[in-house]
């Protein structure tokens, strides 16, 4: 086996860190609604002082994410703030000037371009720059985009991915997300700039505004190849959540640590910590 360990709750480990980097969706919520014991979890964290910070491959300005959080009865004093994938690509292409830009994704995710100096365009053979969001929904799908990604290729623009997950679980379906497409636009030779996680622009804009540059920090999240990963490449201990997109090594009892090991050891991104769900 390999070695990481089990815990039931968060207390047993909390003290030993100062920061907490959490994940969003499959973690604190489910697209739809939060989960039991989250605001349980994050009032006990702030009552021990914690810092808390949202990491997240929403390919959505943070500002959008927190008005979100509080719809589903999240307060803000219940974090210190939101840094998401979306967030880091408005920041980075903030300076651009004069691009023109073709967007993949629902309309929800518009707002990604509102105060850039980018031309939104049309017509494939006049792009410089692809903004990839994602599909729009759980009943789409990657040959749907196929044509277009194949059209797009042919003109050689850089698409930047605003979430590298390829898929998430929105109440209880699966959907894919723009990672997936933007890995099909590499497969057919296309360029492909990564924003999130496991990334390092959004753990070093993370880093640039806590306001304690020495805490020790613990990485949660339900993604073995996002969030467990970034974590590992951050030199960081890491919590892995079951129940979110690996929720197959699970069973009627619990766990299955045999599954559990075998998907890790495939992977060779390794958790410092697991738990079904994230209960203090």
């Amino acid at each position: 086996m390999i070695n990481f360990n089990q815990i039931q709750n968060l207390s047993e480990i909390h003290n030993e860190y100062e920061c907490f980097f959490i994940d969003l969706w499959g973690v604190i919520h489910n697209g739809v609604n939060l989960f039991e014991n989250v605001l349980d979890t994050l009032t006990n964290l702030k009552n021990e002082k914690k810092s808390i910070f949202f990491l997240t491959n929403a390919p959505r300005r943070s500002s959008v994410i927190k008005k979100q959080l509080l719809e589903f009865g999240l307060s803000n004093k219940l974090f210190d703030d939101v840094i998401s994938s979306g967030e880091i690509t408005w920041q980075k292409l903030k300076g651009k000037k004069d691009l023109r830009c073709f967007l993949i994704g629902p309309p929800r995710d518009y707002h990604l371009v509102e105060g850039l100096n980018v031309e939104v365009v049309k017509n494939p053979k006049f792009v410089d720059l692809i903004i990839n969001t994602g599909p729009w929904g759980d009943k789409d799908s990657l040959e749907n985009y196929k044509p277009i990604l194949e059209e797009l290729v042919n003109y050689n623009p850089l698409m930047i991915c605003s979430n590298p997950d390829k898929t998430v679980i929105r109440g209880d379906k699966f959907m894919i997300c723009a990672g997936l497409l933007a890995e099909y636009y590499q497969k057919i030779g296309g360029n492909v700039a990564y924003y999130g996680k496991p990334y390092s622009e959004i753990y070093d804009f993370a880093y640039s505004i806590m306001k304690k540059k020495n805490e020790k920090i613990l990485v949660i999240g339900d993604s073995l190849d996002n969030d467990i990963k970034g974590a590992n490449l951050q030199n960081l201990d890491s919590l892995l959540i079951t129940s979110g997109i690996h929720r197959e090594v699970n069973n009627d009892s619990g766990i299955d640590k045999d599954k559990l090991n075998d998907l890790i050891k495939k992977k060779t991104i390794n958790p410092s910590f697991f738990m079904r769900d994230l209960i203090f």
